[in-house]
């Protein structure tokens, strides 16, 4: 497939509150070039913006040479605690505890 013949896709990339859409899009060999470009800068996407508050979500839309979306990924920060009587990372495990 020459570069001539290689199909337009658009990458929209954001929240579930704001998109930014993409006029220049990327010519990709099909569908799955276009997701591995997708994966790719929805990574770069997270290194800058996931850095908040537990519950972020970042959302990448490809669309077509039409306009149709086609593909959707999402990324999600999700922090839980598992087990709130652990003890923390900083505190010396060696230490005897105290009785109070």
């Amino acid at each position: 497939m020459t570069e001539a013949d290689m199909p337009r896709f658009f990458f929209d990339s954001g929240d579930h509150q704001h998109l930014v859409e993409d006029n220049t899009g990327l010519e990709c060999e099909g569908i799955e070039a276009a997701r591995n470009a997708a994966v790719e800068g929805l990574t770069e996407l997270a290194k800058d913006e996931l850095k908040g508050p537990d519950g972020q979500q970042l959302i990448m839309d490809i669309r077509d040479e039409s306009g149709r979306k086609v593909l959707r990924l999402s990324l999600s920060l999700v922090i839980e605690p598992l087990d709130v009587n652990a003890v923390s990372p900083t505190s010396n495990k060696d230490e005897p505890r105290r009785r109070g």
